[in-house]
């Protein structure tokens, strides 16, 4: 293992070498940890195929869920950043699928979020135009404004958000599944639960929409890694 000056170690491995944080309350709340890879004894046959292993059938372990595969069943190899893998591994075909999908979420919805969007923040009273961000280093949702108040920024640590609740979804267009409206729930420290409520408005463009829909799909990422490594406190 080794360091670097940006706050991370390089990790080698049998499944490939990665690069995570020096202290793991600096850690994405979208990482997955590297599975334990099922002991070749435990599997003569191939836990996709069925077939049985032997001195031309080779065992090959996904470095995704850790099982036992043929070489036909686990042929594929792909970036896994959600495992902080510097380069492609390889992995079945069942998690090649997942991957795909997440991938997607790391190349496209994650920029989406972190560029930001022009979001309305109802409340009781009023509704009033907020710029909402996630900060680069995945950590915290930002919601700065309304734009004439010079109170601070409200900053909300990814991993104190409780939930979230889709409230709309875009009409305009047939078979549209594109987030327009949503509420937040999330618990600061020492504090009751609170709700944030974000819409796409009126004359908002596409980025608002692919912002609130990004955002659904975090939460759902998150929760995922939630349940594997914790609430990162």
């Amino acid at each position: 293992a080794g360091t670097t000056s940006t706050g991370k170690r390089l990790v080698r491995s049998k499944s490939g070498l990665r690069i995570i944080p020096l202290n793991d309350c600096d850690r994405s709340p979208f990482e997955l940890s590297e599975p334990e890879w099922i002991p070749d004894k435990l599997s003569p046959t191939c836990m996709d195929c069925k077939e049985k292993f032997d001195f031309i059938k080779r065992r090959h372990h996904c470095r995704r869920c850790g099982r036992v595969c043929c070489g036909s069943c686990c042929d594929t190899r792909m970036a896994l950043p959600r495992m902080c893998f510097l380069d492609p591994v390889r992995m079945c075909s069942p998690c090649a699928e997942t991957t795909t999908r997440e991938n997607h979420f790391y190349n496209k919805d994650l920029k989406t979020l972190i560029t930001g969007a022009i979001l309305c923040l109802a409340t009781d009273t009023a509704s009033d135009l907020v710029q909402c961000r996630l900060s680069p280093d995945h950590r915290f949702f930002i919601v700065s404004g309304p734009f004439n108040d010079s109170a601070p920024p409200l900053s909300i640590p990814m991993h104190r958000m409780t939930g979230l609740q889709v409230n709309n979804r875009d009409q305009n267009t047939p078979g549209s599944c594109l987030v327009s409206a949503l509420m937040v729930h999330y618990h600061l420290a020492g504090e009751d639960e609170k709700e944030v409520s974000l819409a796409a408005p009126p004359d908002a463009t596409s980025s608002a929409y692919a912002f609130l829909t990004a955002l659904e799909k975090a939460m759902f990422m998150m929760q995922e890694s939630r349940a594997v490594l914790g609430t990162g406190e």
